[in-house]
């Protein structure tokens, strides 16, 4: 199953290099989820200067109108390689300042999306989620890597946890927290997305390791894109005017 994850959405990983305001530079993560909207941690790009914004992986997308079949599978796939991406409009930053979410939408649409899952808060039965495999998704730092690599692992949700701190459920995910994994993808084993990486939950400003990594989850996504009028027609399916 994870593996099937992987390889089913790592087309639509980017990294996003960024200039702090003390020069030095950063890589952070984030996922595309239709028509050019990508998701991102706010930390990754509030205050900094974005350098760049590229994805990595060179990917086969299922597409009636594709030229490429895979093993005499009547399914048709079109050919996605890695591509520099061009900033149209943002980053846009949820309207709660508390959230740590961002989205920026490129120009380039034609790329594999990640589909939001349907647990928006309230619907939020914790013990349904314990236990869950899980994939997370990003691009931390490889000590002598020449490039941005992206990093897939597999864990599970250990806890929900609702924050004094920020609102919205935060995922508590097995994963090892790393620098770079901000905001990345968390896929659940029900093919969908889970939430955006945004942070390693630790105290006393110990190393991002020590931490837990926790998954904003999916509903202060719906909100940002709804805010900004930019939720993909794909990610308003199956919601009978919810979003609209």
């Amino acid at each position: 199953m994870t593996k099937t994850l992987y390889e089913s959405y790592r087309g639509a990983m980017a990294y996003i290099e960024v200039k702090l305001p003390n020069g030095d530079i950063s890589i952070g993560s984030s996922f595309h989820v239709g028509e050019g909207v990508f998701v991102t941690a706010r930390h990754v790009v509030e205050n900094n200067i974005i350098i760049s914004i590229a994805t990595t992986e060179h990917t086969y997308v299922p597409d009636e109108h594709g030229n490429v079949t895979i093993d005499y599978n009547k399914q048709k796939y079109r050919s996605e390689s890695p591509k520099s991406l061009t900033i149209e409009q943002g980053p846009y930053f949820h309207p709660n300042e508390l959230i740590d979410l961002a989205v920026i939408v490129c120009e380039e649409k034609d790329i594999a999306s990640i589909p939001l899952g349907g647990h928006l808060d309230d619907w939020i039965d914790d013990s349904q989620f314990i236990m869950t495999e899980t994939v997370v998704m990003g691009y931390p730092p490889i000590p002598f890597a020449n490039r941005p690599l992206l990093i897939a692992a597999k864990g599970e949700i250990n806890a929900v946890v609702d924050k004094y701190n920020a609102p919205h459920p935060h995922f508590i995910i097995s994963t090892m927290p790393r620098g770079g994994f901000s905001g990345g993808l968390c896929l659940i084993e029900w093919k969908f997305a889970l939430g955006v990486i945004v942070e390693s939950l630790v105290n006393n400003n110990k190393e991002t390791e020590l931490g837990f990594m926790s998954v904003l989850s999916v509903e202060p996504i719906f909100t940002c894109l709804q805010h900004y009028n930019i939720l993909p027609e794909a990610q308003k399916d199956g919601w009978d005017g919810f979003w609209a």
